[in-house]
């Protein structure tokens, strides 16, 4: 696929996937977004859509390729509760593959939950940018004039969403009930993964925006993962951003999505949301 070529097929799964959130995941606009996605090269997302949107609401009988065939793969509009370690679910509103996680050794059931198999695609979050409602909650901690504003992007380096501020992926993962990645859950992925399924999830070369705290308000934590499995950490300043820090979606079981009945919320120190994915 040349590059105007894929720049063409991603603006069109830009606007079927937006069509898609904005119809409350009607069944015409899956059957569009799915085949959107299909020609894109997303193949498995579009499988997973498609046999969503056929077969209802529950468990279905989905096969995941390598290095994930031997996970059950759950098509459910929520995260199962019955689900076990290393099992898959698939979000048919963030269209996103969460797997199953345990604790790293040392922390407490917090870190139970899903985390997502891939970072946030560029297309996920423009779409978000696109259709997110919010309003200034506190102005004095904002540094900068183009929050939640598109920036130029590429499509020969990744296809991931980089090169946003730590504020705008808490943002993002809020509008979708989740939260962003922590280091720790970084650790208790590669605890739990084969070296081939961590290196699908941590991409060679990202960083990733860390939920965890940095130590002081002017900064932000970022994670990276080695070659080895180990995750890095190191600190930027709180209004940094890079085209190499991208980001990671999770939950917790605890509370799970968050209820789409609780708007507005505050997202990080700058934003309050005034909608969600679910409720567009």
């Amino acid at each position: 696929m040349n590059s105007n070529d894929k720049a063409n097929k991603l603006i069109n799964l830009c606007d079927k996937y937006k069509e898609y959130l904005q119809s409350g995941a009607s069944y015409t606009s899956a059957l569009a977004v799915s085949d959107a996605l299909g020609d894109y090269g997303l193949k498995l997302h579009a499988a997973a859509l498609s046999m969503y949107i056929n077969g209802g609401d529950g468990a279905c009988s989905f096969e995941l390729p390598e290095p994930w065939a031997s996970s059950t793969c759950y098509l459910t509009q929520s995260p199962p509760g019955d689900a076990k370690p290393l099992d898959i679910w698939f979000d048919p509103f963030e269209l996103s593959f969460m797997v199953r996680t345990v604790n790293p050794l040392g922390y407490g059931k917090a870190v139970i939950g899903w985390v997502s198999i891939s970072p946030v695609y560029y297309w996920q979050y423009h779409v978000f940018q696109l259709l997110v409602k919010f309003k200034e909650r506190d102005s004095s901690f904002l540094d900068v004039n183009d929050l939640l504003a598109s920036r130029p992007f590429g499509i020969d380096k990744w296809d991931y969403a980089s090169d946003v501020y730590h504020e705008e992926a808490s943002a993002y993962a809020f509008w979708h009930g989740k939260w962003v990645s922590s280091s720790i859950r970084g650790e208790a992925i590669v605890e739990l993964l084969s070296l081939e399924q961590s290196g699908i999830i941590f991409p060679e070369g990202m960083s990733y925006w860390d939920a965890s705290f940095s130590g002081t308000e002017d900064s932000r934590s970022v994670f990276r993962c080695s070659k080895g499995k180990s995750i890095d950490n190191f600190y930027t300043g709180e209004w940094d951003r890079s085209p190499d820090i991208g980001f990671i979606t999770v939950i917790t079981d605890q509370v799970g999505l968050i209820s789409t009945d609780v708007l507005p919320r505050e997202s990080g120190e700058c934003l309050a949301l005034l909608n969600c994915s679910r409720k567009v």
